[in-house]
């Protein structure tokens, strides 16, 4: 594995009932873990254009460096799903998606079919193959990957989960959105 290889960490901001748009967060990072650079989107929420955005942001500024791209869940936005599988033949780019627990596959195809009916994303649904990533401190994380070996897919998530149990790039991605929609991002400590 590179030693200078370069993550793409993808999260959205969060977004109130009633947003028309929420965005797409990208932070470039070392496997070391030094942040080369970031950059947003705007997508919309419950939309189609996050896979788009995604691999706008893989081709454009610091992101054309990145060597895999990694992304907190597939859904972005509400419903506004990637097709991992479509954007490593697309961009020639793995990618592999985190969440922190198992997702519930049956209660997402419900939601699409009741609030989306989109039978497409109904299909990337059927397409992924969850994969459980046992961490060094014995947290466990689900992935689904795509043009990467399940043994490299779980050498990059160990590598980058610092504490805690999210790997970096998408942590940061997060704080970052956070940051986007309050103006502040991490924990809120009374008095200070």
């Amino acid at each position: 594995m590179k030693k200078n290889l370069r993550i793409l960490g993808i999260d959205d901001s969060p977004f109130l009932r009633g947003d028309g748009t929420c965005f797409l967060v990208g932070v470039v990072m070392r496997l070391d873990l030094y942040i080369e650079g970031l950059m947003t989107r705007e997508i919309h929420v419950d939309g189609s254009d996050a896979e788009s955005a995604v691999s706008e942001m893989s081709r454009t500024g610091t992101g054309h460096s990145c060597n895999i791209i990694m992304t907190n869940g597939i859904t972005f936005g509400g419903f506004n799903l990637i097709d991992p599988l479509a954007l490593y033949e697309h961009l020639d780019k793995p990618v592999i998606t985190v969440t922190a627990k198992s997702p519930d596959l049956e209660s997402i195809r419900a939601a699409i079919r009741k609030y989306i009916g989109n039978e497409s994303a109904l299909k990337v649904l059927d397409s992924l193959a969850i994969e459980e990533v046992v961490l060094r401190s014995g947290g466990r994380l689900y992935i689904n990957r795509a043009g990467i070996s399940a043994a490299d897919a779980r050498s990059i998530i160990r590598k980058t989960v610092r504490q805690g149990m999210i790997p970096e790039p998408i942590r940061m991605a997060h704080l970052v959105g956070r940051m986007i929609k309050f103006g502040y991002s991490g924990k809120i400590i009374p008095g200070t």
